[in-house]
């Protein structure tokens, strides 16, 4: 399977890596609805849920990725323990701010990762960041801003806030897999799995779960967060920043939407003038990244 894979993306990289992204972010499109309609604490979600990410990733890697799997002293290296600790708090960030503010809030929120990820390329890989970046930025926070305001008066300013912090945490997550590009981080993303497990579970009531519930914490962490996570660890290699922010902002639109429909979710005015200008901002800056790329000149 690998030497296929090996084939495909020889054969047409960018054509690849669209395909592969794309998929990844469809994968995710119903994640915050699926937590929605498990209808029970998001601590006890988030036990459950690494548990069965960790063990579809595991099997996966036993079934199909045995030959690259990295040697155990591999691990023990900085980008796999950095990588296990950002998948760990990463997804009780996203839960417990699902938990605590509008599926719109959280998602929108997150949005603001690759700028996040932009500003830490600056600091740490002394990346330029060029003008329309800065401006991105800008206006990305402008964004948050006006929904962190809508949310002051609601008592979810704590979900933005952890919503924040899981861009944050996903933002250091691109920053990891740009400075080892070539390494098999699926192992270190499982044990981070169960991290999330471990660090959710002393905050968990751990209430007993009806079939139908456990059922969609199986698709939730075993289907979407296993099958989505494996997908963007390969599809973002082949393709411009621009293009997977343009990709990925896809299921920032779905996610809100697909709430709203099911479970009539209003996020509020100001989520939704917040979220205007964030998704402004990202579809300028990709269009503009591209056109660059499409000319020659440095993206």
């Amino acid at each position: 399977m690998t030497t296929a894979r090996a084939r495909l993306s020889a054969r047409n990289p960018q054509a690849y890596g669209f395909a592969v992204t794309l998929l990844g972010a469809l994968f995710f499109f119903p994640d915050a609805l699926v937590v929605r309609l498990i209808d029970t604490d998001t601590m006890t979600i988030a036990v459950w849920r690494g548990i069965a990410a960790a063990v579809v990733t595991f099997a996966g890697l036993a079934i199909f990725g045995r030959a690259s799997l990295p040697h155990w002293r591999d691990l023990l290296r900085w980008p796999s323990l950095t990588m296990i600790f950002l998948q760990g708090i990463g997804s009780v960030f996203f839960l417990a701010s699902l938990g605590q503010t509008s599926a719109a809030n959280a998602l929108l929120i997150l949005a603001t990762a690759p700028f996040i990820a932009a500003l830490m390329s600056w600091v740490i890989l002394r990346e330029r960041i060029d003008t329309p970046t800065w401006g991105a930025i800008f206006t990305v926070f402008a964004g948050v801003g006006i929904i962190g305001a809508g949310s002051l008066g609601g008592g979810h300013l704590s979900g933005d806030l952890f919503a924040l912090a899981n861009a944050v945490v996903i933002a250091a997550y691109y920053v990891v897999i740009r400075m080892a590009p070539q390494g098999n981080l699926m192992p270190a993303i499982a044990i981070g799995y169960l991290l999330t497990s471990a660090i959710a579970y002393p905050f968990a009531p751990m209430a007993p779960l009806n079939l139908e519930q456990a059922a969609l914490i199986f698709i939730s962490g075993g289907v979407i967060l296993a099958g989505g996570c494996a997908l963007l660890q390969i599809g973002p290699r082949y393709l411009p920043a621009a293009e997977v922010s343009m990709i990925t902002m896809l299921e920032i639109i779905a996610g809100p939407v697909l709430v709203w429909l099911f479970i009539g979710e209003n996020p509020g005015l100001k989520t939704l003038i917040g979220g205007c200008v964030i998704l402004i901002a990202i579809t300028a800056h990709s269009l503009l990244k591209l056109a660059q790329s499409q000319r020659g000149q440095p993206a």
